[in-house]
């Protein structure tokens, strides 16, 4: 009886100890897979917001945003309007060629126009008609 029972500690101890392993192999499982999960899902943001840079990069306000007050500016096409005030249905002071000289007063309107300095006052352009 003696010689058995060291035999069957021996046993339950590995025993307990492969179905330790045997948990703790499926907590690796669990762990890889939560881990793929996250590794798609960063993929997906990743591709989310490279589509949404695309589109803000077409924005003309993240343009406006570059431009500094004094800098000068030039039409991109002949008989640019050069409205009164901020709101396209204004007065049009003057029509600009594409040989006057701009300078950037620093206010943006909501609607794309921006304030400018001209040889004929100041007025507003539209922005995205302007380089």
């Amino acid at each position: 009886m003696m010689k058995i029972s060291p035999l069957i500690l021996l046993f339950t101890i590995y025993a307990s100890s492969t179905s330790s392993y045997a948990g703790f192999a499926d907590s690796l499982r669990d762990l890889r897979g939560t881990l793929s999960q996250i590794n798609e899902t960063t993929k997906e943001v990743a591709g989310t917001a490279k589509e949404m840079t695309k589109f803000r990069g077409n924005d003309e306000t993240s343009k406006d945003i570059e431009r500094t007050i004094g800098q000068k500016l030039t039409p991109k096409l002949n008989n640019l309007p050069l409205y009164e005030t901020s709101n396209k249905s204004s007065k049009v002071k003057t029509k600009l060629s594409k040989n006057s000289d701009i300078i950037y007063a620093g206010n943006v309107s909501s609607n794309g126009l921006i304030e400018v300095t001209t040889e004929y006052g100041n007025g507003w352009v539209e922005s995205h008609l302007i380089h």
